[in-house]
């Protein structure tokens, strides 16, 4: 019998649900940042070291770009097992299980790897300030052995929300993330490491919530089971996995190489605008997980009632999902202009970073909005079978705009020796390339949504209609 945790979104109240579905993974996401705020916060607090702060926001983005390459695939598992469910198709979706299992532990060690070989490499190549380079080099090679359990996590954690089960790797991340602090405090206070003690205390952490929802998984009956004799490359749903996990991984690695080419100029004006960079992205990213909350509630509403071929559900739900990232992404951006001085404060008490912190808290903050927008736009185009067309959109908003604007409009707005003027120059990419991914993206949509509305027609009119007789 399938666990009552797996939900039908193919019927039933749909906001309720996607509230339900959404709140967890806020949750798990915000739990996620507070691994790093730990981070952050103990080797503020305790050793006083703005570099080691900065250590861990250069390091940030490489991370990212490495592991999101891969997680990308995790969000095309998640696409295929939700419309496994939608379709009753429970034989297959445990095949999508195994073949992603395997695939999570595979590139997991190809991310350890690679990682530990270059992470100095990838830091110079950022332009991280000397100061800061040694620091960043020791976090980034730590946290990369810790790769494989990471993946495990986030490859676990996507198949269970793909059947709606949010909850779970929410309490894991709950333990895990009071791991993390008591680990942090023990490795820096008790023990006496720096910037190594940080990052061993989150691998740690992120090796627990891997083998708790490994255990999970292994143990379900629905459609999220992981079965023994699944567990290898099942070549088919690795193709269909490949074909829709290629561009999300893309994606996230586009919007991570847009990230490190915005953390190499703010780098390039010195250690107090990577520190303030390091410390304002932890309370901003809150705005962010948030929005992709409610992004990957979309997704998964919108690809199991693609499975079922109810076009009409799926306009529901671009719509209340535009709702929702309008309320929550405002709600906040306006609550951080109140309080992100003050919370900034905890991390340093430097008064140049905190200055600059709050040009990024006023130049982007309001913004939000509109990446919670795109984020709408991005994941119904995906969810609808258009992963491909969800790239192109993602390539034009998180590189050509913000390699357009770098390169050919941020020289002309510099000015030598402004730290402050040139730090809001930078960040005024973000609301510009949201802002035009969103009515590009929502452009788009509409034509696919109606594409495929009519296709969807026209198959089910065929079902319907009688085969002719023919004459014996």
């Amino acid at each position: 019998m399938v666990k009552r945790r797996e939900i039908d979104f193919t019927h039933g109240p749909l906001l309720k649900n996607m509230i339900l579905y959404a709140l967890p993974i806020i949750g798990v996401n915000v739990l996620q940042l507070l691994f790093t705020a730990a981070d952050l916060s103990v080797l503020g607090i305790v050793t006083k070291n703005d570099s080691a702060i900065a250590a861990v926001g250069a390091s940030t983005n490489i991370v990212n770009l490495l592991v999101g390459a891969f997680t990308g695939l995790t969000l095309s598992a998640n696409v295929a097992v939700a419309r496994c469910k939608g379709a009753k198709d429970m034989e297959k979706s445990r095949r999508f299980v195994g073949t992603s299992m395997f695939c999570s532990i595979f590139f997991g060690l190809i991310i350890t790897v690679v990682g530990i070989l270059c992470a100095e490499s990838f830091l110079r190549w950022t332009d991280c300030p000397e100061s800061v380079l040694p620091y960043a080099a020791t976090y980034l090679r730590i946290y990369f052995l810790g790769a494989p359990v990471l993946l495990i996590y986030n490859f676990s954690a996507t198949i269970l929300r793909a059947v709606g089960d949010t909850v779970r790797p929410l309490y894991f991340l709950i333990i895990g993330g009071a791991m993390n602090v008591v680990l942090n405090v023990f490795f820096v206070a008790v023990v006496g490491w720096d910037i190594e003690g940080v990052a061993v205390a989150t691998v740690a952490s992120n090796a627990f919530c891997a083998v708790a929802t490994l255990t999970v998984i292994l143990k379900n009956d629905g459609y999220a089971k992981l079965e023994r004799r699944y567990f290898r490359i099942s070549r088919e749903e690795l193709r269909e996995l490949l074909v829709v996990g290629l561009p999300l991984a893309l994606s996230k690695s586009l919007f991570s190489i847009a990230n490190v080419l915005t953390i190499t100029e703010i780098n390039r004006l010195g250690e107090a605008a990577t520190t303030s960079y390091s410390v304002t992205k932890e309370f901003d990213g809150f705005i962010l997980e948030a929005s992709h909350a409610i992004g990957a509630a979309n997704l998964a509403v919108v690809s199991q009632n693609y499975g079922a071929h109810r076009m009409d559900r799926v306009k529901r739900v671009l719509g209340i999902t535009f709702l929702l990232q309008l309320a929550v992404c405002g709600t906040l951006g306006v609550a951080l202009l109140f309080v992100g001085r003050p919370l900034c404060s905890i991390l340093t008490d430097t008064e140049l970073v905190l200055d600059l912190c709050f040009v990024r808290i006023t130049t982007v903050s309001i913004a939000y909005i509109f990446n919670g927008s795109i984020s709408m736009v991005q994941e119904g185009i995906r969810g609808i079978g258009y992963s491909f067309t969800s790239l192109m959109n993602s390539m034009f908003s998180n590189i050509v705009i913000r390699i357009i604007y770098l390169k050919l409009v941020l020289p002309h707005l510099m000015i030598e020796g402004e730290i402050a003027y040139n730090l809001r120059m930078i960040y005024l990419l973000y609301p510009a390339s949201w802002i035009l991914g969103t009515f590009s993206g929502l452009a788009i949509l509409l034509v696919l949504y109606r594409r495929v509305k009519r296709r969807f027609a026209a198959e089910d009119a065929a079902k319907e209609s009688p085969v002719p007789a023919t004459a014996g």
